[in-house]
């Protein structure tokens, strides 16, 4: 087989075919040899559709304005007498169909994990004004980021176009199993995309989408008529995750979801999704509920904790690195305790000493291996590690060949309770609370997966002989 010739780049393999275009995978031939994939195009195929050559010059066009790390970046566009080149990042773990006929059915977990990226491209489109059109998963690719993480990347711009929320448009454009009720109807706007996420949402929790058909007809008599979406018999989706499926897969525009209400959605809550940038939010809050707390301003510190562990669940549960992942739950049980704790001592009346009582003892500090620092103060590094002094060595040896559970986040410098014996009783009794009641506790919200498992707090020995959701496979997302 002959690959085309690009200048500045080698092509090795063949990765997919489409109606006017070839994919094919490449690397640059100089400087570190980037992996990436090209969109071949024959302007023999396209020269007589004028559709075909609209829709490239669409796509060319987008891809250079779009910025977004849920999608798929354009490199460059070159040609040649016989092809046109498009040139862009290459997503190694294939497609959102694959995935989903390679597993079946996606736990609900990792649907919403894939459902926010694909929420969170689809909020950057809407304030460009661009509404992609296409919408299936075989235009959902995978890419493993720089953290060893897969995320979701939106590609294939070809239908897109430049559309308001009032703009209405007739040409009959997407794929038919994907495509919203009211394009085969007449007139249409922005929210055919909406539900085209409800089809992949549908089809990645249940394996299959909700108008499959064994022909082309039988598909067109569905989407017309209007036959009722009802879920499959003993599914078991949270309350959530059925409503917003449900305000999305409905025929009638009007009654659907709006993209404000889509992207508020308490269960998509796309405020606290995983990413490097929220993560980092979480250690500043949780350096500030320590602060507090060490100040004793019990209130805010309880706010700062609560606020934190928002952002730092979902991280916790989409870590793919198995001793990274213990680290984090860890932490994140410490944290929840301590934020019931003085949840217990807000609630709890105060009560003044009597005259003539002493004092209760003054709040100690204590390094991340439990010893205590003699009230040295903690100087948090750029890193999130803990620094501290000489004379109260962290006994996980920083920096040394086995880590410390402290890399990637502070550990808490946690007061004790000033009253005898009572840290240790609310401590004991909190870790034999399930963690999911104490999650919703705190944060007063239910049916989001990842508050709904009592994974974040696992046994360690236990976390060591089990294999972790995902462990082994190239790109299972957990």
């Amino acid at each position: 087989m002959s690959f085309p010739k690009i200048e500045g780049y080698v092509v090795t393999e063949k990765l997919g075919t489409g109606s006017y275009s070839t994919v094919y995978k490449g690397y640059t031939k100089v400087g570190a040899r980037t992996v990436v994939a090209v969109k071949c195009v024959d302007k023999a195929r396209v020269k007589h559709s004028g559709s075909a050559v609209d829709n490239l010059v669409t796509e060319i066009r987008l891809l250079k304005t779009l910025t977004h790390p849920h999608i798929v970046q354009m490199r460059e566009f070159t040609w040649d007498d016989k092809n046109i080149y498009i040139i862009m990042e290459y997503c190694c773990g294939g497609d959102l169909s694959k995935y989903i006929h390679r597993y079946g059915r996606v736990p609900e977990k990792q649907v919403l994990y894939f459902l926010q990226q694909l929420a969170s491209a689809l909020k950057f489109l809407r304030e460009k004004g661009v509404v992609h059109m296409d919408l299936k998963p075989h235009n959902l690719l995978l890419h493993k980021g720089s953290d060893g993480k897969y995320i979701l990347k939106v590609a294939d711009f070809g239908f897109a176009t430049i559309l308001s929320a009032e703009s209405r448009l007739r040409m009959v454009r997407g794929s038919p199993l994907y495509m919203a009720p009211e394009m085969l109807q007449g007139e249409y706007g922005a929210s055919v995309d909406l539900w085209s996420v409800g089809v992949i949402m549908y089809e990645c929790l249940f394996g299959k989408a909700p108008y499959s058909s064994s022909t082309l007809k039988e598909l067109i008599d569905k989407i017309q008529n209007r036959t009722p979406i009802v879920l499959p018999p003993n599914s078991s989706i949270s309350a959530g995750c059925q409503d917003l499926l449900t305000r999305l897969l409905q025929h009638d525009p009007d009654e659907r979801i709006s993209y404000e209400e889509f992207f508020r959605h308490a269960y998509l809550d796309l405020e606290h999704m995983p990413s490097k940038e929220n993560y980092d939010k979480a250690v500043t809050l949780i350096k500030q509920a320590v602060e507090l707390d060490s100040a004793g301003c019990l209130e805010e510190a309880f706010g700062a904790y609560c606020a934190s562990l928002r952002y730092l669940v979902p991280v916790v549960h989409c870590e793919s690195d198995a001793m990274r992942r213990q680290a984090l739950r860890a932490k994140l049980t410490r944290y929840m305790e301590r934020a019931e704790e003085i949840k217990q001592l807000l609630r709890s009346p105060a009560t003044p000493p009597a005259v003539g009582t002493v004092a209760p003892p003054p709040r100690r500090q204590y390094n991340c291996c439990g010893k205590e620092e003699g009230g040295n103060s903690y100087d948090f590094g750029t890193s999130g590690v803990v620094e501290t002094p000489a004379s109260a060595a962290c006994a996980c040896a920083h920096g040394s060949a086995g880590g410390c559970a402290c890399d990637g986040a502070p550990a808490e410098k946690t007061p004790s309770d000033p009253r005898p014996g009572r840290a240790k009783e609310t401590k004991d009794k909190a870790s034999r609370s399930p963690v999911r009641s104490r999650l919703k506790k705190l944060f007063g919200i239910q049916g989001v997966p990842y508050l709904d498992t009592d994974s974040v707090a696992e046994d360690s020995a236990q976390t060591n002989k089990q294999k972790l959701p995902g462990e082994g496979d190239a790109c299972r997302i957990t």
